[in-house]
């Protein structure tokens, strides 16, 4: 190899850079070579958590900041992570880091590699010296192990979170709550309405929603967050992980703190019920950034390159668009979940690694204890009741359904039985034909549906031939009787929601859309 291999040069960066790294106080590009070496350490000995394999250069530059300790879990890292990142924004370091995704993206770029490919990650050492890097140390205030000691990620809520008082009438609310039948999915968009819709959904699943708390912010989750195909057994887990990687100064962190504690301090579900009525956040349209799942490895970098105005990340795994970092980050968790059960005979009996930090006081241990506890427990009736890894469809009667399976993998089913289920078979249909006459061949399993028919072989369309279509529907968007929002919409997250597909998206992906529509008619007044 000659001197200027990427290999190479990466090789003698990670020299350098540890040789002049000071543990406590590391340069940016010094704390992801040693988050790089603990990568291959543990690949080498074999101690590689399964979750690794969806670490990218950022999550790998915040392993390196707090090496060698470890997160119990993909929810913790990938919310810590997350919580340090915000710690940062608006810094000197903070800048440092939109450089590092700059350079990592750009990387990717130059050596045609997937910006999370091993020897791109290599290559990216060599590169942050140059990029200027390796220079400003961290202070010691600004490393995970003191600055996130704390940290409402990691930790959950503070165990003297003081709950705000129930209004005189909460019995009247709460019993007005139950009684209460919402129609409309599109009219969930308050955290009041979508727990009724998942206790009602864990109801109809045989589960005592009046009886268990702790089954109240996993409701919530499930009716916002969760495609069907996702577990029953996870619920409680990916709520839990959804809701500590809010922000801080988000509305909604309000009303699943109060969830969060509930079922540790024995709290009925009436009494819930009630201190939530005082949250005016229960009441008030969901927060948008409530909507985007955030809690994995490998969704940090996309993330901030995106807001850096970069279009697209390759990964190993496909480019992410803007539009897809939602989808990306469910078949993530789902994956990933699917993973831990296959690596684990009994979840109930696993070992749960040390978290980040080791300066719990003794209450702290104990506090910890119960907490694992009551999700053991709650863990173990949920499965119980889920009735095996079968998936659960909640709206049946839909014409087009999207079948899930536990690790994020999904089929398309429609009714022809069904008008708009018939149209859409004469669609696909016509497709198909379509493809016939273009490359004189039956279509095969590996062929796109919607090709690209500029393209000499079966190729899927372009995201920019897409969005082009879109906007020059929008253009003459009153010749053909459609609303130019829906199609800006469309365009802005990736899909589209109709009634007749509603059931294809989850509560999340409704809102997203629904306030994406609202939000270019008010741009096109």
């Amino acid at each position: 190899m000659g001197d200027s291999d990427p290999r190479t040069l990466g090789e003698e960066a990670i020299a350098r850079l540890l040789r002049s790294n000071t543990p406590d106080r590391p340069s940016l590009a010094a704390a992801y070579a040693v988050g790089y070496m603990a990568l291959w350490r543990a690949q080498e000995e074999g101690t590689t958590p399964y979750w690794y394999e969806e670490i990218d250069p950022l999550d790998t530059l915040f392993l390196g900041t707090f090496f060698p300790k470890t997160c119990s879990d993909e929810f913790e890292f990938a919310n810590v992570r997350d919580a340090w990142l915000r710690l940062l924004r608006g810094t000197v370091h903070g800048k440092g880091i939109l450089r590092f995704v700059r350079e990592a993206v750009s990387a990717s770029a130059d050596l045609k590699l997937p910006v999370d490919d091993r020897e791109l990650m290599l290559a990216l050492i060599g590169r942050l010296e140059a990029a200027g890097l390796d220079g400003r140390r961290l202070p010691r205030r600004l490393m995970p192990e003191v600055a996130l000691q704390d940290c409402r990620a990691a930790c959950g809520p503070p165990l003297d979170l003081r709950l705000p008082e129930p209004p005189e009438d909460a019995k009247r609310q709460v019993k007005r709550f139950w009684k209460t039948t919402d129609d409309s999915s599109w009219a969930n968009d308050t955290p009041l309405r979508i727990l009724r819709d998942g206790l009602r959904r864990f109801h109809d699943a045989g589960l005592l929603v009046k009886d268990e708390s702790v089954l109240l912010l996993p409701a919530l989750y499930t009716a916002l967050m969760a495609k069907p195909g996702e577990q029953l057994e996870d619920s409680l887990e990916h709520a839990t992980a959804w809701a500590l990687a809010l922000d801080e100064t988000s509305t909604l962190v309000k009303v699943v703190d109060i969830l969060l504690v509930a079922p540790e301090l024995g709290m009925s579900v009436a009494d819930v019920l009630g201190h939530l009525f005082a949250v005016p956040a229960f009441t008030d349209p969901l927060p948008s950034d409530a909507l985007l799942w955030t809690s994995s490895p490998g969704l940090g970098l996309p993330r901030l390159a995106f807001e850096l105005g970069i279009s697209e990340v390759p990964t190993m795994d496909g480019v992410i668009t803007p539009d897809l970092l939602d989808w990306v980050g469910m078949h993530t968790r789902m994956r990933l979940s699917a993973t831990a059960r296959g690596n684990t005979d009994d979840p109930e009996e696993a070992d749960v690694a040390d978290g980040t930090s080791n300066t719990n006081e003794e209450s702290d241990e104990q506090w910890a204890e119960r907490r694992e506890a009551v999700r053991k427990a709650v863990s173990q009736k949920i499965r119980k009741k889920s009735g095996g890894p079968t998936a659960r469809s909640w709206q049946m009667d839909r014409p087009v359904e999207r079948l899930w399976n536990a690790d994020g993998s999904s089929v398309v089913q429609f009714s022809t039985a069904n008008p708009f289920g018939q149209e859409l078979k004469e669609a696909i249909d016509s497709q198909l034909d379509a493809f016939r006459e273009k490359f004189g061949r039956e279509p095969r399993s590996e062929d796109p549906l919607f090709f690209d028919p500029d393209a000499d072989e079966p190729a899927p369309l372009s995201k920019e031939y897409f969005d082009g279509m879109l906007l020059d529907m929008a253009e003459h968007a009153d010749e053909i009787g459609i609303d130019p929002a829906f199609l800006h919409a469309w365009r802005e997250v990736g899909y589209v929601v109709t009634e007749e597909n509603m059931s294809l998206h989850t509560t999340a992906e409704v809102l997203a859309f629904k306030r994406a529509v609202a939000r270019h008619r008010q741009d096109g007044k």
